[in-house]
């Protein structure tokens, strides 16, 4: 019989949840939101991304990106371009300021990164990764169906 509190689903979602929060409420008190670490994350790693893509990776809209971008450009942490190739597609670029404030969060998302993990073993994260990428599969698979 379905009981939700054992429903996979449900128990990820919650977990899930639980960890962006408490993660939030860390970086606020540094001065800056969970959201706005992860453009800063994915600008460093990805130089030049679009800004389709960048929402792609951020798993939201292209509209609440070019919000957060606009608040980002103002405080002059991200420059926009247009693609030389395309001129509808918008290139991002962390400054010089972005960089330094993807530096300065850097070692305090490992330690979130590390409390999360704290009292796991390297390989039950590699299982419970290799899981859930499996059940996202599931649903890209089923989904195309």
């Amino acid at each position: 019989m379905f009981d939700l509190e054992t429903c996979v689903a449900f128990v990820t979602n919650k977990a899930s949840k639980m960890m962006a929060d408490a993660f939030n409420k860390r970086l606020i008190e540094l001065g800056i939101t969970r959201v706005q670490w992860i453009a800063l994350y994915y600008l460093g790693k990805y130089e030049g991304i679009s800004q389709k893509d960048l929402a792609k990776k951020m798993n939201i809209k292209c509209s609440t990106v070019a919000r957060l971008l606009d608040r980002m450009e103002k405080e002059g942490s991200v420059t926009r371009r247009s693609d030389p190739q395309d001129r509808r597609i918008i290139r991002l670029k962390l400054t010089e300021k972005g960089k330094e404030l993807r530096e300065k969060f850097l070692p305090e998302c490992e330690k979130m990164s590390e409390l999360f993990a704290s009292g796991i073993t390297d390989d039950e994260i590699e299982t419970f990764t290799r899981v859930l990428k499996k059940m996202m599969d599931n649903i890209n698979y089923k989904g195309k169906k």
